[in-house]
């Protein structure tokens, strides 16, 4: 007889999946993503109702990164942030937008209806952004990574100053990471199912 994880549990493993496995499996994809489009690029998880950075890649240039792994990400600001939150349950948001949400430049969004907006903006393009929000002339870009039977945990995304980001458009950069997706998506399922591996040796 043959059993199936049911959807619930899931979305458990992979929140609770050790991210040094997650990075080491799309840490390649990262790399390459990084080098194409000549900033730094991430992939970010949803834990909770928090958005949480996992693993980034910066070009081999060694332009710096915008990114550090394990810090949270603030659901107003950041892109990364947006690109998952989009897509949660009104529970999930609302326990997100229910804490202090910061405003650290003049262009961070505060009000819910601004958020609120831009999370539905997020739906509709695919992507999400954030352009000075969380330091003047930094701008960033992210796209959301469904999973099969799980839905939208995760996000990946790119980072660097404004000037040089806007090389491209913000639909050109978003095809860029929408192109990566499938990749990280392999990725994040092999790295949960060497979690569950592990885990049953353990046992």
């Amino acid at each position: 007889m043959n059993y199936q994880l049911g959807n619930r549990l899931v979305r458990l493993l992979h929140a609770g999946s050790e991210s040094a496995k997650i990075a080491i499996a799309v840490q390649p994809i990262l790399d390459g993503l990084a080098d194409k489009i000549g900033d730094t690029c991430f992939l970010t998880r949803l834990v909770g109702h928090k958005v949480v950075s996992i693993a980034w890649a910066a070009p081999s240039g060694g332009l710096r990164s915008y990114v550090v792994p394990g810090h949270s990400l603030d659901p107003n600001i950041a892109a990364s942030a947006k690109a998952i939150l989009a897509f949660q349950t009104p529970e999930i948001i609302e326990k997100a937008l229910s804490e202090p949400l910061p405003k650290l430049t003049e262009h961070s969004k505060t009000d819910r209806i601004q958020i609120e907006a831009e999370y539905e903006g997020a739906r509709i393009r695919r992507y999400a952004t954030c352009w000075s929000e969380m330091e003047s002339g930094v701008g960033a870009i992210a796209v959301p990574v469904p999973l099969p039977s799980i839905g939208i945990m995760y996000s990946i995304g790119t980072a660097g100053l404004i000037d040089r980001m806007l090389r491209r458009t913000e639909q050109q950069t978003a095809d860029i990471l929408n192109a990566a997706v499938d990749a990280i998506a392999r990725g994040l399922r092999l790295a949960s199912v060497r979690t569950r591996e592990t885990d049953a040796v353990q046992f």
